[in-house]
């Protein structure tokens, strides 16, 4: 049985949620813009499997920020709270997978 106060919630939150879609945009591009022509420099000594793993804790940690808004969109709903913050939290928490991610990378190059 869904309320009106819980879906409000809810959408609250989803409404906030568009800052970190704009957030995952953005960091999206500055990953690819660092990395996508990082290669050339090092082509025959870059630890590839290590720049590999960069971006797939960059995209994982996206990720797990995205589930975790809808988890709390959804407890959000159920509890009838107010829990618009969630969605910036997970905005940060994308930003600094993207910066270790980064941080990985620059070392996967370096190598």
């Amino acid at each position: 049985m869904s309320t009106k106060s819980g879906r409000s919630a809810a959408a609250s939150v989803l409404a906030v949620a568009v800052i970190q879609v704009v957030v995952f945009a953005i960091t999206t591009a500055v990953w690819l813009g660092s990395t996508i022509f990082a290669g050339v420099a090092c082509a025959d000594h870059c630890d590839w499997v290590g720049a590999q793993h960069a971006g797939m804790i960059y995209y994982g940690i996206a990720a797990l920020m995205f589930l975790c808004t809808a988890a709390t969109a959804l407890f959000a709903w159920r509890m009838e709270k107010d829990l618009t913050w969630a969605p910036l939290a997970a905005s940060a928490g994308t930003v600094a997978g993207l910066i270790i991610a980064l941080r990985l990378f620059q070392e996967a190059m370096a190598s």
